[in-house]
């Protein structure tokens, strides 16, 4: 639990940490109309060799589809995935399988270690044909080349971004073709879904994570669930809670949490451990109080929804539709 805490605690404070540090692609970002409008007009995938520029502006030749990966960061085996491509070797493998989304998905990797050191002599013995790394792998990268073709990736282009990740590493592995339609699907999915909770547009909704029940943080601006849900032409068009801007907004004692007035809280954690978690929270006035609560509209959501890749967009798409559905 400690290792999963630590992991998605650096996931969600990555884009701060990492905001004006790097400058993203320029062919990084879609407009709502461009990532509709695919369907209409589908990109031909060119033939091998085909040339990758990276994030450090290296120019990678791919001679052929690369059928082995290591996978580095913790994005690109869930992208690969669902780009129907699992990963060779993965680092954080254990936890990464414990995502609702990638159970029995990475049976066949192997494990990387930790995903900011991770092993030379594992990565060495799956022979990779492409080594997918991030700015964070910049004191091995000379260690890591001696193994195979480094692609390096911005961290904060691909979390901001679903849509971008996806197409980037399709780019590298030839699914150019699967990339659109898994982004044509899923447009079309939260398209259905913000039409399906317009009974519910006066309504506000917050985005709580809680991994003991005593220390809470609402979700804000820059998340890629806070996107989802409340964006109003990529996301849900939801209404979030007036009180809370920013990035992230942690309570330093749990009596602050009373200023959520939302209609509808969300409860993100780890839902093996929801009893323990919902009953401590009962026995608290500060919580009985809160407006969702009274009314009857509180749901728990896996951490799984936080990484920021394609599937778990789906999966935060799925419990948000499903929950609000009226």
């Amino acid at each position: 639990m400690q290792k999963m805490k630590s992991l998605l605690i650096s996931i969600i404070v990555l884009t701060g940490i990492l905001a004006g540090c790097n400058q993203a692609p320029a062919e990084n970002k879609s407009s709502t109309t461009e990532s509709t409008s695919t369907s209409a007009v589908k990109p031909e995938t060119p033939d091998w060799p085909r040339t990758f520029k990276d994030s450090l502006g290296k120019e990678i030749v791919i001679e052929k589809k690369p059928e082995k990966l290591a996978a580095l960061w913790f994005f690109y085996p869930e992208i690969l995935v669902a780009l129907g491509e699992p990963p060779a070797g993965s680092t954080e493998k254990e936890f990464l399988s414990s995502l609702a989304y990638l159970k029995g998905k990475l049976d066949s990797a192997e494990e990387l270690g930790d995903k900011v050191s991770p092993s030379i002599e594992k990565i060495l013995s799956i022979e990779p044909d492409i080594i997918l790394a991030t700015e964070q792998h910049e004191k091995m990268y000379d260690s890591l080349e001696k193994v195979a073709p480094v692609i390096t990736l911005n961290t904060k282009d691909i979390y901001n971004d679903w849509q971008y990740g996806l197409r980037t590493v399709a780019k590298i592995i030839g699914k150019d073709d699967e990339a659109e339609k898994v982004i044509d699907q899923m447009m079309k999915d939260i398209t259905t879904g913000r039409e399906a909770l317009k009974s519910i547009e006066n309504e506000s909704v917050a985005l709580i994570l809680s991994w003991d029940g005593k220390t809470f943080n609402v979700l804000g601006e820059g998340n890629p669930v806070y996107k989802l849900a409340f964006d109003k032409e990529q996301g849900l068009g939801l209404k979030p809670d007036d009180a809370f801007k920013g990035t992230m907004n942690e309570f330093t004692a749990f009596e602050g949490i009373s200023t959520v007035q939302a209609d509808h809280i969300f409860l993100i954690g780890d839902i093996t451990k929801k009893e323990t978690l919902m009953n401590d929270l009962k026995q608290s006035k500060v919580w009985n109080n809160l407006n969702a609560v009274k009314k009857g509209h509180v749901y728990l959501m896996d951490t799984s929804a936080i990484t920021g890749g394609p599937l778990a967009i789906q999966y935060a798409l799925q419990n948000i539709t499903s929950a609000l559905r009226k």
